[in-house]
This record gives C-alpha cells, sequence and structure tokens, in this order.
C-alpha cells in the first residue's frame, strides 16, 4: 500500500525493479538457501548506490517481516488471495465484466493526482495480488503539479494530510480501524516496518451488495464514524494521513466484494461527475496513473 507514481517512475526506478527481479528469478534457479541470501545481499547493496530510496523501502519492508502483526497480515493476504481465486472460480472481475451497482463519486474534494493505479496490468495498483488489483493511491497536488510545499520530510508539508476524505456513495460503515501512527519518515522511501496495521488507520463502508468501498492511511483520531453509521455521499469519514505502510501522506481507495480486506476481490470501479486533466467526462469512468483528477460541479 505504499505509493510509487507508476507514469512517472524515473529510470533509477526500471533499474532497481530489474534487478529486484533477477534477483528472484536466479533465486528461483537456485534452489539453495545460501545463494538466496548472498544474492539479496548484493541485491541490497547495489540498490543502495544506485536508488537509495529504493533500498530504504526494501529494506523496511523486509524488516516487517520480524513485526508479527505484519507478518501475520502479510500471511493472509497471500493466504486470502488464494482463497477468492478459489471462491470465483475464474470469474475473476474485470472491466468488461464487472458491472457496480451504484454511482460512485470521488472520496474527496479539490484537484488530486492518480499516483498509482489502473485497470491493466501496466497500471495496474498490485496486479497479482487480487485483493487491491484496481486500487488506486491519490495525492493532492497544486496547479503546477506539486505534492508538497517547504520541507518534503515534513507530513505537515504535504498537500494531502489533514484533507478531508468523504464517502463515495451512501451507505453504512461496517468496519473502522483507529489508534495507528503515522510513520514516522516521510519521503525518505522508509516504511512504518513497526506498525500495528498496514493499511494503517482505515474505515470500510457496504454500498450495495458485494460492493464495499475502502479508504486507507487515515490520521489517527480523525475517523468520526463507526461500525453501523449510516452515511451519505460526500459526508467526511477521516481525514487523509500517513499511516501504516506508507512513503507519502495519501489515501489508499478501493471497491471490493467483501467487507473484509484479506479476502476480498478488489473490483473496477468507474467514477461519475469527474474531471480527468481538466475534461469534463460524460459518463463515469475508470482512472489512470498520472491523470489529474477533481469532482465535477456541473
Amino acid at each position: 500500500m505504499t505509493l510509487v507514481n507508476l507514469r512517472r517512475v524515473p529510470l533509477r526506478r526500471i533499474v532497481a525493479a530489474l534487478i529486484l527481479l533477477g534477483a528472484v528469478v536466479v533465486s528461483l534457479l537456485s534452489r539453495s538457501a545460501l545463494v538466496f541470501l548472498w544474492l539479496w545481499a548484493a541485491v541490497l547493496l547495489l540498490l543502495r548506490f544506485h536508488d537509495p530510496a529504493a533500498f530504504r523501502y526494501h529494506v523496511s519492508a523486509n524488516l516487517s517481516a520480524v513485526n508479527p502483526r505484519v507478518l501475520l497480515q502479510s500471511l493472509l493476504q497471500l493466504s486470502g488471495g488464494v482463497l477468492v481465486r478459489l471462491r470465483l472460480l475464474g470469474r475473476t472481475p474485470t472491466p468488461r465484466r464487472f458491472s457496480q451497482h451504484l454511482s460512485y463519486t470521488l472520496p474527496f474534494k479539490g484537484r488530486w493526482l492518480v499516483a498509482r493505479g489502473g485497470v491493466t496490468l501496466w497500471t495496474s495498483h498490485s496486479w497479482f495480488f487480487i485483493g487491491q488489483r484496481y486500487a488506486y493511491d491519490f495525492v493532492a497536488v497544486d496547479p503546477q503539479g506539486k505534492r508538497h510545499r517547504g520541507n518534503p520530510r515534513l507530513k505537515e508539508d504535504y498537500l494531502s494530510y489533514g484533507q478531508p476524505i468523504v464517502a463515495a456513495a451512501d451507505g453504512t460503515v461496517v468496519s473502522v480501524r483507529d489508534g495507528v501512527r503515522d510513520a514516522p519518515e516521510v519521503g525518505t522511501g522508509w516504511v512504518d516496518w513497526r506498525t500495528t496495521d498496514f493499511r494503517g488507520n482505515f474505515v470500510v463502508i457496504k454500498h450495495a451488495d458485494a460492493e464495499y468501498t475502502l479508504a486507507a492511511h487515515l490520521i489517527r483520531g480523525s475517523i468520526p464514524v463507526h461500525p453501523g453509521d449510516p452515511v451519505r455521499r460526500g459526508q467526511q469519514i477521516g481525514m487523509c494521513g500517513h499511516s501504516g505502510h506508507s512513503t507519502e501522506p495519501h489515501l489508499h481507495f478501493q471497491l471490493q466484494d467483501h467487507p473484509n480486506f484479506f479476502f476480498a476481490a478488489s473490483l473496477p470501479v468507474r467514477f461519475a461527475k469527474v474531471l480527468v486533466d481538466g475534461i469534463e467526462q460524460t459518463a463515469p469512468v475508470h482512472l489512470t496513473a498520472g491523470a489529474r483528477v477533481e469532482q465535477s460541479t456541473a
């Protein structure tokens, strides 16, 4: 659930990804634990000099394995994904196959950037995790596209931080997580490997049968709703934060077919009444990483 802008990934990030992919392939072919360990040490050393931010991310992500809570969540995500695929029996949701029951609008106000997400393999938030395949990461931006003002190492200087997050449609709150701290680092690549929940603080809302929205990484103590509360479209449900596995303040948002994140398939949601790169859309649309979006007032 960390944030990476897929459309604006610099060359060094692509090289870093190829290095990691090569390490995985060689490790699988070698079938040797010693080769695996030496190879990963070499990869991290290469990343340290090639892309320090990627190095910090992978070190902190690996450290999460010694955090019992995050390790359990990672195992739940993997096993839950298998169960979801068995439940769907090949009927995995796709943009052509899935037809949403309701109209959904953007879960925020103002101009935001789709930093991560899309409905294809190449634009997807996390294609191989069925529970996050069609998720989106959003960050607030100014007219020049800047994400922060002042110091990029201060979470409060990010335009997303503290912005109200709202319900994307009418519904009923089914679950809430609060009390997770903001990640201590921002803008460095480190994630909070000691967090109690990699989703941070979140709200799950039921909107229709098998249609639930998840809004994650909210600020601790900013959630005014509770399970069982009815909510209306546009009603504030929290404030954008930096809790859980987050490299900078942002909103992780997705539509899913089950209230439990670990046992849900994400769904390819279309947003209505939206401006994409300043152009008003005449029909509900899927979004793609790199687009600047805001809610239409028409």
